[in-house]
């Protein structure tokens, strides 16, 4: 997130600052053991508009992976937002419970559906979506599987703080026969730009769509998109929402008014570009072709998608002969030799990940592979080749970009720009410095994370950040003839001094930073305002307890846990990349 701060210098001073660390930055640290300390907690990304309309950058092979955030999820299906500015991430589980995300911690339950939901197999909990305006309405959506197998809508209302969603709330909107067979149950739902509620179903299982479902159009809802007006009422079983005027076979026109979009199998996760607007579906296959569908924004609904007639691009069965007369072929395809179920992703649109903007970033199930394709493009590329068994992407309220493995772990998708920061908990911060030009990392392709930052090295960040006055006078006597000598005397001789040295007499130039150290230097070159509020338990009466105090008032650092600054602990470069962000980003 964006921190703002309490300041008396300068905003050029500050952008000085942030111009000169790249000649701190780019030098080798030394490497060592650092003090154990606490966490710092990193600065949240942001999804900036300029940012979002960057063309994706070359992806280099291999670079694509995947972070383990955390396990303890049972049968986990999707991943959510609220968008309500919390930043909860909301993992939905088959057997019918939300699970609520805060950082790397399972926070509580958001819902709790097990007494309505049967689950097992393809049937369950399958989709979750939340109202655009859930912070002040606190709707939100279900798609399960009732006892049976039919499939219902339903919309719940939180309670007044948003942190649970009760089953007594349940209002259906929705309920579809599907009793006949287990299986293709659909589940992805998605609010779109048009404010729309959109809800893929499947085809109502059994090999091949015996019953025809698929192109169906005038007395089933199954092998479908439905779309429709949940803020409007009067039309469905229930009375409790409208279809829109603009649905393709609402009024006279010959079809069912919710029907968006049919010739669907079974649609597994569809999600919408949160820039361009367009619907991006993954229907997953029979026997040989898995398949992506792309709608663009201003798309006026009725595409037929081909199933039972069509398996991707190619006639179904195998062998057989067709007509391709009006269905709408997918913008992408691969055979069963590379997987067997695909798991339909997003347009990523965060901007920690500068190199996989504007690519679509989808897998399959069976395999574990993860490809990407340009959100105007036709040519999937494979990134990666994993174990897991893909069941949901998601993302965040910042466009981060996140997967769920069905075994029960919750999995964050990156492009490092460094080979050696992936486990990193400030990758989001590394990124920032490099992107904004301050850091090149420390050679052979990687930022050394781990390193400790030397005082000297700080000291030469601060002299050239702002641009100090030459002095004749030579204040340490540890110092003579170092790289950085002529810095370390330039911070001495600042008014007011921005450092007293280590000792009357010596620097200590070759000494790592410490968390204290970090607070008198980003202090005094920030001239940050008083503050009365003591924050920490474990600074009293030091040195820089008062500049510790001023960082945690600007907002800078919340200490390094409970209640804790860790001042003596030593400073890294990945933490140093926290703390630089916070301070410098202007955005």
């Amino acid at each position: 997130m964006t921190m703002t701060m309490t300041c008396r210098r300068s905003a050029t001073i500050r952008r000085a600052v942030v111009a000169g660390l790249l000649g701190l930055l780019t030098m080798t640290a030394t490497v060592g053991t650092a003090t154990a300390s606490g966490p710092i907690t990193p600065a949240a990304a942001a999804a900036g508009a300029t940012l979002a309309e960057i063309e994706p950058q070359a992806l280099a092979s291999g670079q694509l992976t995947t972070k383990r955030i955390m396990g303890g999820f049972s049968s986990p299906l999707g991943i959510v937002n609220a968008g309500d500015g919390t930043g909860r991430l909301f993992v939905v589980q088959r057997g019918g419970l939300v699970r609520t995300v805060s950082g790397n911690t399972i926070t509580g339950t958001f819902l709790d559906a097990t007494s309505v939901v049967e689950s097992g197999g393809e049937r369950g909990l399958l989709g979750v979506a939340f109202h655009p305006d859930f912070e002040t309405n606190r709707r939100v959506f279900i798609y399960y599987t009732r006892p049976g197998g039919d499939i219902i809508v339903s919309r719940l209302t939180a309670n007044a703080g948003r942190t649970s969603a009760p089953i007594g709330s349940e209002e259906k909107l929705l309920q579809i026969e599907h009793s006949e067979n287990p299986n293709h149950n659909g589940g992805a739902m998605a609010f779109g730009p048009d404010g729309y509620l959109y809800i893929g179903t499947g085809d109502g299982g059994g090999g091949g769509d015996p019953l025809d479902n698929g192109q169906d159009i005038t007395n089933e809802l199954l092998g479908k998109i439905l779309r429709i007006d949940v803020d409007g009422t009067g039309d469905g079983p229930f009375g409790r929402y409208a279809n829109p005027a603009s649905n393709p076979y609402e009024g006279g026109t010959t079809g069912d008014d919710e029907i968006w979009a049919y010739g669907l199998r079974n649609p597994w996760r569809m999600s919408f570009d949160r820039v361009a607007g367009d619907l991006w579906i993954g229907d997953v296959g029979q026997n040989d072709w898995e398949e992506v569908n792309r709608e663009d924004v201003d798309d006026v609904g009725g595409n037929n998608y081909g199933w039972n007639v069509m398996e991707g691009k190619h006639c179904y069965p195998a062998g057989s002969s067709c007509s391709l007369a009006g269905d709408t072929l997918p913008v992408a395809e691969y055979s069963h030799s590379l997987g067997c179920s695909i798991t339909g992703g997003y347009v990523y649109r965060g901007d920690s990940q500068r190199d996989m903007q504007g690519l679509y970033v989808f897998g399959d199930f069976c395999s574990g592979r993860i490809w990407t394709m340009s959100a105007t493009g036709t040519t999937i590329t494979q990134r990666r080749d994993t174990s897991l068994s893909i069941s949901s992407f998601g993302e965040s309220e910042s466009g981060e970009l996140y997967l769920t493995d069905l075994n029960g772990s919750l999995y964050r998708v990156i492009a490092p720009e460094f080979s050696d920061i992936a486990s990193s908990t400030f990758i989001n911060d590394i990124h920032w410095l490099f992107y904004e030009g301050i850091t090149g990392g420390c050679g052979s392709g990687q930022y050394c994370p781990k390193a400790s930052v030397t005082r000297a090295q700080m000291a030469m960040f601060l002299d050239r950040a702002i641009g100090l006055p030459p002095t004749g006078t030579d204040f340490f006597t540890d110092d003579e003839g170092i790289t950085g000598e002529a810095s370390i005397n330039r911070l001495a001789a600042a008014d007011p001094p921005i450092t007293g040295g280590c000792t009357p007499t010596t620097f200590c130039p070759t000494s790592r930073v410490t968390r204290e150290q970090m607070a008198m230097f980003l202090d005094r070159a920030l001239d940050l305002d008083p503050t009365a509020t003591d924050f920490f338990t474990d600074d009293e009466g030091r040195t820089g307890e008062a500049a510790i105090n001023r960082l945690a008032a600007a907002g800078l650092t919340g200490g390094c846990g409970s209640g804790k600054y860790c001042p003596t602990a030593s400073v890294t470069r990945e933490q140093m990349a926290a703390f630089l962000r916070r301070a410098f980003r202007t955005d």
